[in-house]
């Protein structure tokens, strides 16, 4: 089972990365992020709609700092070399089946550097090692070939295609399903 209540704030990815639990320290950065990507974010992120005015940043994280605190998601800024670079989480995490997904993002200016995988695989080892995750699942916009791409370099399987499962700004998009499973509880 997976053992939420081993929860950990910070998570050092390496001389460069840290993910650190969402907190309003970064708000101002994530937002002006956000602003800038907004047109990279809006083909695969609902939520890149969202944030047009500031002041829904902070209360945007009020929810993921409750959520985290119900173990409902376990949401972390992404700091590249000391600046949020975008974000990452651990969501629909089931005790019961011992499974949780992966969700990331990360600025236009920050993409193509490697950040993406290196943090996705820092919360897979967490998962896996810290949480006792069994199955681990990555979903993706088929057509988000950035992000396919992280899940098959890390090694996820692709288990299937869910034909037009999301719509975004009118157009239907293909949702491509990876999953990963915890070698060390075979």
């Amino acid at each position: 089972m997976a053992e939420i209540d081993s929860k950990q704030p910070e998570i050092i990815v390496d001389d460069e990365i840290t993910l650190r639990r969402f907190s309003h320290d970064y708000d101002q950065a994530r937002y002006d992020n956000i602003v800038a990507s907004r047109e990279h974010l809006l083909p695969w992120l609902p939520w890149a709609h969202y944030y047009k005015d500031f002041e829904e940043m902070p209360e945007f994280i009020n929810g993921q700092i409750k959520k985290y605190d119900d173990n409902e998601i376990l949401g972390y800024d992404i700091i590249y070399k000391g600046q949020a670079v975008g974000g990452i989480d651990l969501h629909n995490i089931s005790s019961e089946n011992n499974r949780a997904e992966i969700g990331y993002w990360l600025g236009k200016d920050f993409a193509g550097k490697g950040i993406a995988s290196r943090a996705t695989q820092a919360i897979i080892n967490y998962a896996f090692d810290t949480l006792k995750i069994h199955r681990i699942l990555i979903r993706a916009a088929s057509e988000n070939t950035a992000s396919c791409a992280v899940a098959e370099r890390l090694g996820f399987t692709k288990e299937g295609v869910l034909k037009d499962e999301q719509l975004l700004d009118d157009i239907y998009y293909d949702t491509s399903v990876y999953a990963k499973i915890n070698e060390k509880q075979q």
